[in-house]
């Protein structure tokens, strides 16, 4: 059995943004459970479990022989000594799918010895001496975080014995982008992490549409990072919400966090429509939803489009949108694997602005997948 490291990064970072009493968190608690926890205890959904998601994300990749599992930091650090693959050296530079050992008692002076308090994956590659976290039990939840090589508060690291040849993400063909008649994009978020913007730049990406928010109205983690780093690299922005308003309040509130976090920049802003529990609004009730966030964004002189995918373009835009309304549209091959096809471009569509041709794309300066696009105008 091949170990990936791309497949760790991708179990845990499947899980961010859960919080502390969701279906996610009762799954993580219960898969270490299931698999026969450590020293006969079961952990308690009230319990601490930053050590538990970690084992969690390795019962579930089945990589229990090379990576202890402990819902205990100090027990794990034990059970990584014996298997000879923990870390202690300041010196060293993580990898991607080590596991990072906190001590909030860290003076920052000399060697830190004491006892470990929180635990993470890393989830990216080290850029300008930053690297980034995913923790269980971070602010009660999956979060990242952002460190420094040998950065105050590291106790050290546990560095499973991975098989670099293997990989979770089909490496994107040569055909990754599209020829010279559409900009080539991509659309990124938090789930991105740190973002290395020289190389994307380098790789030919033209534009890039920016996560403005996330669920609870608040800007998305990476979007100010990501915002700083298109202006200096200067990369044209445009913004994207995905939606999950069922009230015309919710579509008013979410629009409001979006004017909000754009601090009066004017970016095109495309409202992301495509939630399941959106659906049984149907053409009507999506039409509200949809016109009153836009309304919103209009009034502030914010100029707004829609995003959907093929099925959701034929069967809840109303033919108002339809006629009115630029659109980015998700088309991807059935066999996905990262690649341009221009014969699988959407059609019938009287606004198409962008397309979206792939969800597993692959760019240097970018850890895992990324959306890739075709600007068509």
């Amino acid at each position: 059995m091949q170990h990936s490291r791309q497949k760790i990064v991708d179990k845990v970072m499947s899980w961010l943004g859960c919080h502390e009493g969701d279906a996610i968190h009762k799954h993580i608690i219960d898969t270490y459970n299931s698999h026969g926890p450590a020293q006969g205890y079961k952990v308690k959904y009230t319990d601490k479990w930053c050590a538990t998601t970690v084992s969690a994300a390795a019962i579930e990749c089945g990589y229990t022989d090379i990576i202890p599992t402990e819902c205990s930091c100090n027990r794990m650090i034990a059970l990584a000594q014996k298997m000879g693959i923990w870390q202690e050296s300041d010196a060293y530079v993580p990898q991607k799918a080590d596991i990072v050992m906190y001590d909030w008692d860290d003076s920052g002076i000399g060697d830190n010895a004491g006892i470990p308090d929180h635990t993470g994956y890393v989830v990216s590659d080290v850029v300008g001496n930053k690297f980034q976290v995913c923790e269980g039990n971070k602010s009660d939840g999956v979060n990242l975080r952002d460190m420094t090589v040998n950065g105050k508060y590291i106790r050290g690291y546990i560095t499973p014995k991975y098989d670099d040849k293997g990989t979770a993400v089909t490496p994107a063909t040569s055909v990754v982008r599209p020829p010279k008649k559409y900009k080539f994009g991509m659309d990124v978020s938090a789930y991105q992490g740190v973002i290395d913007f020289n190389k994307v730049k380098n790789e030919g990406v033209q534009f890039a549409i920016l996560r403005a928010t996330v669920k609870d109205q608040t800007p998305d983690q990476y979007f100010e990072r990501n915002l700083s780093e298109c202006i200096k690299y200067k990369i044209p922005i445009s913004a994207y919400k995905y939606s999950r308003a069922l009230t015309i309040d919710q579509a008013r509130a979410e629009a409001q966090g979006v004017i909000k976090a754009l601090k009066g920049r004017k970016l095109l802003v495309w409202y992301d429509l495509e939630d399941n529990t959106q659906a049984p609004l149907g053409k009507n009730g999506i039409q509200i939803i949809a016109n009153t966030f836009m309304t919103e964004l209009f009034n502030a002189g914010i100029a707004c489009g829609i995003y959907c995918n093929v099925n959701w373009y034929k069967n809840l835009m109303s033919d108002y949108l339809k006629q009115n309304v630029a659109f980015w549209i998700a088309r991807y091959k059935k066999d996905d694997i990262g690649s341009f096809d221009e014969s699988h471009k959407p059609t019938g569509i009287k606004n198409l602005y962008g397309w979206q041709y792939t969800s597993k794309g692959s760019l240097p300066g970018i850890s895992g997948n990324v959306d890739l696009d075709a600007n068509l105008i």
